[in-house]
């Protein structure tokens, strides 16, 4: 296992993860757009979309080339590198060994 490829692939699951929770921040204080002010609610969609826009860009860990294409759906549920075809998770040159969650926290590494 080489340590930047799980390095790597920790911080997209982090930056997924706020991604996520800003989304859902935005769509929670557009319900209540009329009781809080609408600069709080526009800075927060603004920040949901400079982390969603630097997901879309987030580079792969072998060829350091957008993984997605800038696709952002694609980068959440996308499967392999658009350029050198990474397997998601990989933590390998090569591909063969993953890091999955382990529940509450932490990897576990499986292989092909």
């Amino acid at each position: 296992m080489e340590t930047r490829y799980a390095d790597a692939w920790t911080f997209y699951r982090r930056l997924r993860r706020i991604v996520c929770t800003c989304f859902f921040a935005a769509i929670l204080e557009l319900r209540f757009v009329w009781v809080i002010n609408g600069l709080i609610f526009a800075s927060t969609f603004f920040v949901y979309f400079m982390l969603a826009l630097w997901l879309a860009n987030w580079k792969c860990p072998r060829c350091q080339q957008p993984f997605s294409h800038g696709a952002f759906l694609h980068s959440l549920f996308g499967g392999r590198c658009f350029h050198c075809k990474l397997p998601k998770w990989a933590v390998t040159q090569f591909g063969d060994l993953f890091l999955r969650p382990r529940f509450p926290a932490g990897w576990r590494v499986f292989d092909e």
